[in-house]
């Protein structure tokens, strides 16, 4: 729960070697649904992760959502066709 908690708190999930050894990931669920239903991730090797370079891809992955979520329809118009 308390993991859940920071999650939701930072605004994206991290999962550190917990899937994959010497893999770390980055989830961002995209918005426009409520329950979230669609996410993007990012996973980097941990040799070639610097606290610089995490920060980065965070901050990628928060603009690339923003974009995502920005093209999708508004509730109640046309229905999202990707899926």
């Amino acid at each position: 729960m308390a993991d859940l908690a920071e999650t939701r708190a930072r605004g994206y999930s991290v999962d550190r070697e917990e899937g994959v050894p010497g893999i770390v990931g980055f989830g961002f669920a995209l918005r426009y649904d409520s329950p979230a239903q669609d996410a993007i991730s990012c996973s980097v090797p941990v040799a070639r992760l610097t606290p610089e370079h995490e920060g980065r891809i965070v901050a990628v992955m928060r603009e690339i959502r923003s974009k995502i979520e920005a093209t999708v329809p508004a509730a109640g118009s046309a229905t999202v066709h990707w899926r």
